[in-house]
């Protein structure tokens, strides 16, 4: 009698457990969310292993608030204002400056988790669902900027990862829905909280949010859940702004920004690169277009396709990446969608032996699976060793809990010891002062004595609005709006100097301040008691 062999149990379970999955998506992905949440949360330290100032400008922020300080009404800035907000409740909540980006960015887990649970199921067959639920979800976890290999931890610039989530949530929506239960009050709801969040949280995200909403009030399906959150999202904001009375200085700010480096910036050979460095994202969402339009012709869906594209190239152009364009991913899953909901059509062309469901299932998940696994990598790294208390504690005063590691980055790491020295050096010599240092501005870079000695912060001033990317001899904050409030001034000596920032600032220091210290790091200039 011939014997039956049985598959293996492994096997077997593996099949029951995505079968479940399958059928319950959004459970899937809330618990992923809360997984991650968890490895952002429960160590409370921040490691780092490169752009420290950018960490410290970040922070800066965060101990401006703390002291009652509003973003872009008493300080400028070229991120919104939830830049700050969301490290300052982490903050607020541990007390901890090495906590604070880990904790904000868990609690901002929890309502992205949230609409990608309702938006992601509701649009996307599961098979699609789940992995780029979990690509957008590691994305928005992960304390690297995008496009960097797995071992360069940075929380800074972490809003950039925000704005790429959200749209690519917000974009999803170009597909309508196709579950048999009532979605629209979810849809308005959803739709109006991502605007607002990509709006407050930088305004090149919010832009392109706004304008996908404009994009679809042309849909016949779709036009009346997107014009009216996009009346919600602006009587939210009205009342915004009740409180906040910022919302014009914000968009002078962003003005200021975009005149300094540019609405489109560095030169047409730059762009070439950064188009090329992109090549492949291009390609393969360009092949699931083709096949899309092959199957069924519309011109709808080239035109979303072909704007999603300009979109994520102008996005990237205007960040410090190389890659990264998220949009383009977010296309290609409805892109994908589409495909799958033509094939289950009666009228549909006969799938064949490469062009069938599992193969474009299979296609997404290849588009999507190297960016899992480079960022769950990256996410393990920084958790695992936060968990151990890897690395080197800062032994910068009220930073002790962030972490300065070597994870196979000699070159990052040496640069950001020198940082530190560098810190440090200042530090001594603020200490030595014979009149109070508050407030403070540095020229030159971020401003981290102010947190760290926790004096009060300068009014006026820039908290994150760097010289040649977001003002430049041209296009700056006036000498006495940014120094008028003052009562220390800081220039920075090494690696160079201030350079051109010297022609802006330098003459309102000479006249209205006197030297009072200098290291071979930092010249420093205090305002005369006369003048006080």
């Amino acid at each position: 009698m011939e014997r039956v062999l049985a598959p293996p149990a492994s096997s077997g379970v593996l099949a029951t457990g995505w079968h479940t999955l399958q059928r319950h998506p959004a459970r899937a992905l809330l618990i992923a969310c809360a997984v991650l949440a968890l490895l952002l949360a429960v160590p409370g330290e921040t490691v780092t292993t490169r752009t420290l100032e950018e960490l410290f400008a970040i922070l800066d922020g965060v101990h401006r608030l703390a002291w009652g300080k509003v973003p872009n009404r008493d300080f400028h800035s070229a991120i919104g204002p939830l830049a700050y907000y969301i490290p300052g409740l982490g903050y607020w909540l541990t007390g901890s400056f090495g906590a604070a980006l880990p904790v904000g960015m868990a609690l901002l887990l929890l309502p992205f988790g949230a609409i990608a649970a309702h938006i992601l199921p509701s649009r996307l067959s599961p098979a699609l669902a789940l992995p780029f639920g979990c690509f957008l979800l590691l994305i928005l976890a992960v304390p690297m900027n995008l496009g960097d290999a797995v071992n360069a931890l940075s929380f800074g610039q972490f809003y950039n990862r925000i704005g790429w989530v959200g749209l690519a949530l917000l974009l999803v929506m170009f597909l309508p829905p196709e579950t048999g239960r009532p979605t629209l009050l979810l849809d308005i709801l959803c739709a109006a909280v991502l605007t607002l969040l990509l709006i407050y949280c930088r305004a090149t995200y919010g832009i392109v949010a706004v304008g996908f909403l404009l994009f679809m009030l042309t849909g016949r399906r779709q036009w009346l859940w997107a014009g009216t959150a996009l009346i919600l999202a602006a009587a939210v904001a009205g009342l915004i702004e009740l409180f906040w009375r910022g919302s014009l200085a914000y968009w002078q700010d962003s003005l200021l920004a975009f005149s300094a480096g540019g609405w489109l910036r560095f030169t047409p050979r730059q762009w070439l690169d950064l188009f090329l460095g992109n090549t492949a994202d291009y390609l393969l969402l360009g092949f699931l277009v083709g096949i899309a339009t092959w199957r069924r012709f519309s011109l709808r869906l080239v035109l979303f396709a072909v704007l999603c594209g300009l979109a994520g190239f102008w996005l990237l152009n205007q960040n410090d990446q190389r890659w990264g364009m998220i949009v383009i991913h977010a296309a290609a899953a409805a892109v994908a969608e589409t495909i799958l909901r033509d094939m289950r059509r009666a009228d549909a062309r006969p799938v064949g032996a490469l062009v069938n469901p599992a193969g474009v299932k299979l296609y997404l998940f290849g588009f999507l699976f190297p960016t899992i696994v480079h960022c769950a990598i990256a996410l393990s790294l920084h958790a695992g060793t936060a968990l151990v208390n890897g690395g080197q504690a800062l032994t910068l005063p009220r930073l002790e809990a962030v972490r300065l590691a070597d994870l196979w980055t000699p070159g990052d790491f040496g640069g950001s010891r020198w940082y530190t020295d560098l810190v440090a050096d200042g530090l001594g010599a603020i200490e030595g002062l014979d009149q109070p240092a508050a407030p403070l501005v540095v020229l030159g870079g971020p401003n981290p004595f102010s947190l760290i000695l926790d004096l009060q912060p300068a009014r006026g001033d820039t908290a994150h609005l760097r010289w040649g990317h977001h003002q430049n001899e041209i296009h700056q904050i006036p000498a006495a709006e940014m120094l008028g409030n003052t009562s220390t001034v800081l220039e920075r000596l090494a690696a160079g100097g201030i350079g051109t920032m010297g022609a802006a600032y330098l003459p309102f220091v000479s006249e209205n301040f006197e030297p009072a210290a200098q290291t071979p790091n930092w010249r420093i200039f205090q305002r005369p008691d006369d003048l006080q």
